[in-house]
């Protein structure tokens, strides 16, 4: 016997929690990156120049990583009204909490 406890919209919140999740540590990402970038065209040679270039280089690693969980996970997205509808939920959750 196979039971389903999650209903459709407490699973469609989950995965529209989760992709929000990504594609804020996406923009995190590209934001850093963007900072590395500033920072090696000025900073002068030395050890903290090489540490912001592996930082620079992680973060194209990660950034590259959550890219193809983005696209491996939109296969798996509800309808674009589905996850309207969650996004109005999330947000209407928010508005209660304060």
């Amino acid at each position: 016997m196979t039971y389903q406890v999650l209903s459709q919209d407490e699973q469609d919140d989950i995965i529209a929690s989760f992709m929000l999740s990504q594609e804020r540590d996406k923009f995190c990402h590209e934001l850093n990156l963007a900072r590395y970038e500033a920072m090696l065209e000025v900073l002068p040679e030395g050890e903290w120049k090489q540490r912001v270039a592996s930082l620079r280089n992680e973060t194209q690693k990660r950034l590259g990583e959550v890219n193809d969980i983005i696209a491996a996970s939109l296969v798996s997205m509800p309808s674009s009204e589905r996850v309207e509808a969650s996004k109005q939920r999330m947000v209407s959750k928010e508005d209660k909490q304060q």
